[in-house]
């Protein structure tokens, strides 16, 4: 059972201003389109298949009259007040192979949900996802699988792809160790050492994830992370991009971005 990592839900207001506030520092991102059946909409920022979604409502009323998807419940909860980092999605090619696993191991879900979107040129994409109902500290990734196959995906995103990977995001939590080993079991994800991050004042735990990895930290100290968790909860905080020509930390929407 493999998974990767997808994208990270960053929820804002207007995403056409994360559109012209990314521009600012040489990233490209596009408008991407609405789920009309939800009342959401967004733009994205490619880095090769993993992206960002910067998700907005174009319709309150409509978007919290849904149940069934966590992450617009998630994002009518936390707008206009809240733009954040929301959670994460993880890709699969085999959505059924993976209900069976969780439904094994006593996971309740809810889905595969059939879903879709129209881009401005009017091309239909569409998609299924699954949300994993769990009472834990931070949310679960919700599972995506793409009608289309990645090689379609790549050629598709060619002309508005940024040739930087994503090279880590921060997920700050109280506790490290068993966050990271309660995703690891579930998503059978290599679990590293820990290590200490000096500049966060955290101790962090990594999980080895395609498409960009994930680290999870607790704070030693007071600093960002601490912050983190004193301001706004456990939760992810910081992405990391790879970027050997610049030295860049911007904070955007509520959201941390770091070139390193």
């Amino acid at each position: 059972m493999k998974l990767s990592f997808d994208h990270l839900v960053h929820i804002v207001n207007r995403p056409e201003e994360a559109i012209e506030d990314f521009a600012t520092i040489g990233l490209k991102a596009l408008l991407g389109g609405r789920h009309e059946d939800w009342g959401t909409y967004n733009a994205l920022c490619y880095f090769g298949l993993s992206y960002i979604e910067f998700l907005g409502v174009f319709d309150r009323e409509k978007a919290e009259r849904v149940i069934e998807n966590d992450l617009v419940v998630q994002t009518t909860a936390l707008l206009p007040e809240k733009e954040r980092f929301a959670r994460i999605a993880l890709r699969t090619n085999n959505m059924r192979e993976l209900v069976h696993s969780f439904h094994k191991k006593g996971i309740e879900t809810v889905g595969p949900i059939k879903a879709e979107r129209k881009r401005a040129d009017g091309t239909l994409i569409q998609w299924e996802m699954l949300f994993i109902r769990d009472e834990y500290s931070i949310p679960f990734p919700f599972i995506i699988q793409w009608q289309e196959n990645d090689e379609i995906r790549k050629k598709s995103i060619e002309a508005n792809n940024n040739a930087l990977p994503l090279k880590e995001l921060i997920f700050a939590v109280n506790n490290h160790v068993e966050v990271a080993t309660k995703w690891s079991e579930l998503f059978h994800l290599t679990k590293q050492d820990t290590y200490k991050d000096k500049k966060l004042k955290a101790n962090c735990t990594q999980l080895q994830l395609e498409g960009c990895n994930i680290v999870f930290a607790s704070p030693y100290a007071q600093g960002e992370i601490a912050r983190v968790i004193e301001t706004k909860g456990e939760g992810p905080c910081l992405l990391r991009i790879s970027n050997s020509n610049i030295v860049l930390e911007k904070e955007m929407f509520g959201g941390h971005y770091q070139f390193v």
